[in-house]
């Protein structure tokens, strides 16, 4: 709705006159995009076209995006010693900095009548959540705190580490779910308002959130297990009962999570994987470097080494190699990367098992290759591949964005 495809000839010029018109009059969500983490690491401007990373605010622009779910990512290393909490502080200070700076461009939305008002002066329209976790204790405090800052979506599970109070997913099995603790966090997120995500959990603990939530819940950024077999995709189970309670899943766009195609390629270049440990890596540890920190005189050495450590891993993991780069040098490994196609028809499958209200947007856009030869200039081709499906107008605004705003609309139960 930013911008229409006058405004955009290069995004949008190859798609229909009706693609074009329904993308520019939707409301456009994004409900899992990275982009203050890249800040934090590379000291970017979010608001200028970057090489590296697949998204920035300057190229969503491009592609016709009007709210950004941005969820700051605390990356499991600073889970040692309780780094989560301010890990997430400084990340939100960094967030409302680039919020101040780009007022002209964006503002911060608390509500959808926020996100309406805010698009209709043709801004783009920022949402704060947490990916994550907010403390690995589990401090209902601490929840509340972020709440008063701003944040209405948290994904409660530490990212890849098991916390004090609830499983990950690729982490350790403690609890079998979710602990006393956990439904207390829970419950008190459904009292604030805030939009309970919960990726990265395990199944079990999925199915648990759901059913101790008052509110609907959302998967921000998933997967089909059906179609590709990783712990991080939805079973059939979970996306049923998380729509079975009014809830929502976001598509993601990694190849490792959508690629069919290369699902099947990996599996037959795979080599035998028997003798080798099935123990989780734990990601909250970085090989090679030590998390000793003494209890006293330490002043900071700890946190400055962990931090310059981090943003060497960052950038040498993915970010400190231009997108289209990386793309190629995937293909040329003959990795067959989906397409928006494939994206669509895994919208499609939830649509028809489990009603066209319960899935949306949720690319996860970071280093890639993700979608082949995508970045965030490209939402309006995913406009362009969900019409070829023959949806209506109604259907297509409710996957592009309406169905994100009815649940942060119904995340507060008193």
């Amino acid at each position: 709705m930013l911008l229409g495809c006058a405004v955009l000839p290069m995004c949008l010029s190859a798609q229909s006159d009706d693609a074009a018109k329904l993308h520019d009059e939707a409301i456009v969500v994004d409900g899992h995009v990275h982009i203050i983490t890249p800040v934090f690491h590379q000291g970017i401007d979010p608001w200028k076209v970057q090489e590296t990373g697949l998204f920035d605010y300057a190229r969503a622009r491009q592609g016709g995006l009007d709210v950004v779910v941005h969820n700051v990512y605390i990356e499991d290393p600073y889970n040692n010693y309780n780094y989560a909490v301010k890990q997430a502080c400084r990340l939100i200070e960094i967030f409302y900095r680039v919020l101040d700076a780009n007022s002209d461009k964006m503002e911060l939305a608390l509500t959808s009548a926020d996100v309406r008002r805010i698009v209709a002066k043709g801004k783009m329209a920022a949402i704060l959540a947490l990916e994550g976790g907010f403390d690995t204790e589990g401090d209902l405090d601490v929840l509340r705190l972020f709440h008063r800052l701003g944040v209405r979506m948290i994904q409660p599970i530490s990212h890849n580490t098991t916390n004090a109070f609830m499983d990950a997913g690729l982490g350790i099995t403690r609890w079998g779910g979710l602990t006393e603790q956990g439904r207390r966090v829970i419950s008190e997120m459904n009292r604030l308002g805030i939009l309970i995500d919960l990726s990265h959990a395990t199944d079990e603990a999925k199915l648990q959130i759901i059913e101790a939530s008052r509110a609907p819940v959302v998967g921000s950024h998933h997967g089909l297990r059906r179609f590709v077999e990783h712990k991080r995709n939805l079973s059939d189970e979970v996306l049923k009962a998380m729509a079975a309670k009014g809830g929502l899943m976001g598509m993601h766009s990694s190849s490792g999570y959508i690629g069919v195609k290369l699902a099947e390629w990996r599996k037959a270049r795979s080599t035998a994987t028997a003798g080798r440990s099935s123990a989780p890596r734990l990601r909250h540890l970085i090989e090679g470097f030590e998390f000793h920190r003494p209890a006293y005189e330490d002043f900071g050495a700890y946190i400055a080494k962990l931090d310059a450590k981090m943003h060497d891993r960052w950038n040498s993991g993915g970010y400190g190699t231009p997108w289209r780069e990386a793309h190629r040098k995937a293909i040329e490994a003959g990795r067959p990367l989906p397409t928006v196609g494939d994206w669509a028809d895994l919208v499609d499958y939830v649509v028809e098992n489990v009603g066209d209200s319960h899935v949306g947007i949720g690319l996860d856009l970071m280093s890639g290759p993700n979608i082949v030869d995508f970045d965030a200039t490209g939402y309006g081709r995913l406009t362009e591949a969900l019409l070829k499906k023959g949806y209506s107008e109604q259907r297509m605004k409710k996957i592009l964005g309406e169905n994100w705003l009815r649940l942060f609309d119904q995340a507060k139960v008193p």
